[in-house]
């Protein structure tokens, strides 16, 4: 049940009385470095116009990464060549030290994501050195870019919801290790559930903890679907005052370096949710259908999570529903929301 300090919450967060969420596409990056087979850079072009032309307005590329580690990267630079271009669109990418963020600030994309985890032993898995370590990289390229007001550098804080090695982290190491980034300015950060343990109630005792100790950041979150409760989690941010979230195209994605990382909340699903609750999000749902499409071409041997990918938008059928007797309705279901 939403309570009274949840609707002022959702008030102070939506402009002018208006319901609205931001979606933060990250198929190409989430979605595609956990996939053995390589996507050809036009291909990932192709994939990004139709995301863009779907109205998504934030997408996170890729990520300027050791080919070693993440081989589907290889390719970032040409790829940056390609998409930021594009009207409308802030693109961003994940990177995990100083020379990864020279090469996307060099390479056009200027939305840096540095991340690193609250778990020790994740943090070593993911990223080969330990959280101090971490620290100091966010440190060095704060101090690099920070003259630069091209530049606008966020963190990802990961298993803030679980770890696979330690389990679950206690409300004080989250809010230390967001107070060390607010401390370095840092006014965004993403609250990510890397391997999908979360639940409504955990969801609601972090972000409101969260909130009340650092009213100046900004905070997104970013859900895996693993254990079906990406969506039920989404709510619940969204419920608390939330206005940005992470989603993959199909529902692709998961950690490398996270055992049992799974994929994240669909694209399609959340916005056909928030259509459904009249939060305005942007985005055309028969053109983003059109990019899960292409997406399932691109990847034929792929499965795609997608639940209305899976089964389309909701439609009526007036001569079935005559021939059993039943009143028509007309067209799509139901008139108010914009499919």
């Amino acid at each position: 049940m939403k309570t009274k300090t949840d609707v002022q919450i959702a008030k102070r967060h939506d402009r002018n009385g208006e319901r609205e969420a931001t979606i933060i596409e990250v198929g190409p990056r989430d979605g595609l470095q956990n996939l053995s087979v390589f996507v050809e850079t036009a291909k990932k072009t192709l994939l990004i116009q139709h995301l863009a032309a779907a109205g998504l307005r934030e997408i996170q590329a890729g990520a300027f990464v050791s080919p070693q580690s993440i081989p589907q990267f290889q390719d970032m630079k040409e790829l940056a060549a390609t998409i930021t271009s594009l009207p409308g669109v802030v693109f961003s990418a994940l990177v995990p030290n100083l020379r990864g963020a020279r090469e996307a600030v060099a390479s056009g994309i200027t939305k840096l994501i540095y991340f690193y985890s609250v778990s020790e032993s994740h943090n070593l898995s993911n990223v080969r050195q330990g959280r101090e370590a971490s620290r100091r990289g966010l440190e060095a390229i704060r101090e690099t870019f920070v003259a630069d007001p091209r530049v606008e550098l966020t963190v990802a804080l990961a298993t803030v919801f679980g770890c696979p090695f330690e389990g679950f982290p206690s409300q004080g190491r989250i809010l230390s290790e967001v107070e060390k980034a607010a401390s370095l300015g840092i006014r965004e950060i993403t609250l990510c559930d890397t391997v999908g343990f979360a639940n409504p109630r955990q969801v609601e005792d972090v972000l409101s903890a969260c909130r009340e100790n650092f009213p100046e950041i900004v905070f997104a979150v970013h859900f895996h679907n693993t254990r079906g409760l990406g969506l039920a989690n989404a709510l619940r941010a969204y419920d608390l005052g939330i206005r940005r979230f992470d989603a993959a195209l199909g529902g692709l994605g998961g950690c490398p370096f996270a055992p049992g990382a799974s994929g994240n909340i669909a694209t399609e699903d959340l916005s056909f949710m928030f259509a459904g609750m009249g939060v305005a999000t942007g985005i055309d749902m028969e053109a983003l259908l059109a990019a899960t499409r292409l997406l399932g071409r691109i990847l034929p041997g792929v499965s795609l999570s997608s639940a209305v990918y899976q089964a389309g938008l909701p439609k009526t059928c007036p001569t079935e529903a005559a021939a059993c007797g039943l009143p028509q309705s007309e067209g799509t279901l139901p008139q108010h929301q914009d499919w």
